[in-house]
């Protein structure tokens, strides 16, 4: 028997399967949905998954946050289905998605998002415009700028910065110093495989508190397959990090929107959102702000609960199917 020299370390070996019977439960999002993907208003290749809405029943269009991809919120999404139909829009570098060479800038992803929507027939309807952080500042804008598209907004957790807080953000990038920007360049985006990924990612940073549904959630739809058959991250980190080096100012546009709005973000969240959520009730009048136990992913700790707070919204604002 070889013995192993004075000095040597044994590194753990990742736990590897193809898939795991506890794997289902994420792939329940591909099972109950079906493709789509479109060029409509230039720019890379857009992918996403959908559900037919029933006979008079809204469509919920998703943006997710940056990052991440709409299968991710599988677990809280799936508990409004099939009540709504469902629209998956995953963003440039998101997902299944193609990337860009460059960021494309908010602008650009703002103004896209209806020429989207009108290519995939889905203002035919009514459309519920319903995001998180990211995806949620855009959904803002875009209702603002397309009055009549979306029937309600839901926005949850959204980067609506303060004026003071999106202008430091902007220096900083400027800069080369934004915080998080420089945490998504570093941050880890190879693994093994599906089941050393979700060792990684438990319990740390954006995902403490996630169940394990989500969890599972990520590293099926935000991770894929590379060639030399490790996982990988679908959002490369230099397009992560442009994201967060151009945020959407949200001020001149927020009170443009006509239509109820649910602001809901988690009391444990970022330290600007609680005073965001006030500032946008002043700003437009049909916000309606509230908080729920979590932090910025809170519909991803507590899927069930979120997901009651939002039907009793658009149930009460009458947005829902034969309304």
């Amino acid at each position: 028997m070889r013995r192993r020299p004075a000095g040597s370390v044994t590194l753990p070996v990742p736990r590897c399967s193809r898939l795991h019977m506890d794997d289902l439960p994420a792939l329940g999002y591909l099972q109950a949905s079906y493709g789509w993907q479109s060029t409509a208003g230039g720019g890379p290749l857009l992918r996403g998954r959908r559900t037919a809405a029933g006979a008079d029943a809204p469509t919920l269009h998703f943006l997710h946050g940056n990052g991440f991809c709409g299968g991710v919120y599988w677990p809280f999404l799936r508990h409004l289905l099939p009540d709504y139909g469902l629209f998956c829009h995953d963003l440039e570098g998101h997902g299944a998605s193609e990337a860009p060479a460059r960021y494309s800038g908010p602008a650009a992803i703002i103004a896209r998002v209806p020429k989207v929507i009108a290519d995939q027939q889905l203002d035919r309807g009514t459309l519920i415009g319903i995001g998180h952080s990211f995806g949620a500042a855009v959904t803002m804008a875009v209702a603002a700028r397309n009055p009549g598209l979306f029937r309600a907004l839901v926005l949850l957790d959204p980067i609506l910065l303060p004026t003071r807080s999106w202008l430091y953000i902007k220096l900083l990038s400027a800069l080369g110093r934004n915080p998080m920007a420089e945490a998504a360049r570093r941050r880890r985006n190879r693994w093994a495989c599906r089941d050393d990924a979700l060792e990684h990612l438990r319990g740390r940073g954006i995902y403490r508190g996630w169940g394990e549904e989500g969890l599972r959630c990520f590293v099926e739809h935000a991770t894929r397959d590379a060639a030399d058959g490790s996982r990988v991250l679908c959002c490369p980190r230099e397009l992560e990090a442009a994201i967060f080096e151009n945020p959407v100012y949200p001020w001149r546009l927020l009170p443009r929107v006509d239509v109820p709005i649910l602001f809901l973000h988690g009391a444990g969240s970022y330290p600007f959102m609680a005073p965001s959520a006030r500032k946008a009730k002043c700003a437009n009048p049909r916000v309606e702000a509230r908080a729920l136990p979590g932090g910025h992913c809170f519909m991803l700790e507590d899927p069930p609960a979120a997901a009651a707070v939002v039907r009793r919204f658009l149930e009460r604002h009458a947005c829902r199917a034969g309304a």
